[in-house]
């Protein structure tokens, strides 16, 4: 990932979201954060829900105190369609993720960091894609 980040204002850092001092040190100087660290994989949440928990809420707690004592510009949280109406843990622990990114939001003194969240389905990439599904689609309406 270094190799390809040829832009001297991107740093590339090896961290742990759980650990909020190496976050608060990561984000010093920095202007946004796309929030992207998680614990995904529904069935490792299942057999390990502290662990996404962990992960997925104290994480995103660090990135979020982080950011606002370090006066970060814009945060955005990738979270996941399975916290719209969570039956699992990994969906359970996004949906926490994005309450406490709204709760704290409003103790925020304006004008200072922007904190938003926005859902990813899986559209591409994944096991669960639903490229293939358009695709077979398109091409029937083709045939």
């Amino acid at each position: 990932m270094r190799i390809s980040l040829s832009n001297e204002k991107v740093k590339f850092y090896i961290g742990d979201v759980r650990d909020y001092d190496s976050i608060f040190q990561s984000t010093i100087g920095v202007d946004y954060i796309f929030h992207a660290a998680a614990l995904k994989q529904v069935p490792s949440c299942e057999f390990y829900p502290m662990e996404a928990i962990k992960t997925n809420v104290v994480g995103t707690e660090n990135i979020l105190n982080a950011a606002i004592a370090n006066r970060v510009q814009k945060v955005v949280l990738l979270s996941t369609d399975k916290a719209v109406y969570p039956i699992n843990a990994m969906g359970i622990s996004k949906a926490m993720a994005e309450k406490l990114l709204v709760a704290k939001s409003r103790t925020i003194p304006e004008g200072r960091t922007i904190l938003c969240a926005t859902r990813y389905g899986n559209v591409m990439a994944s096991r669960g894609s639903v490229i293939p599904l358009f695709i077979e689609q398109i091409k029937k309406i083709y045939r």
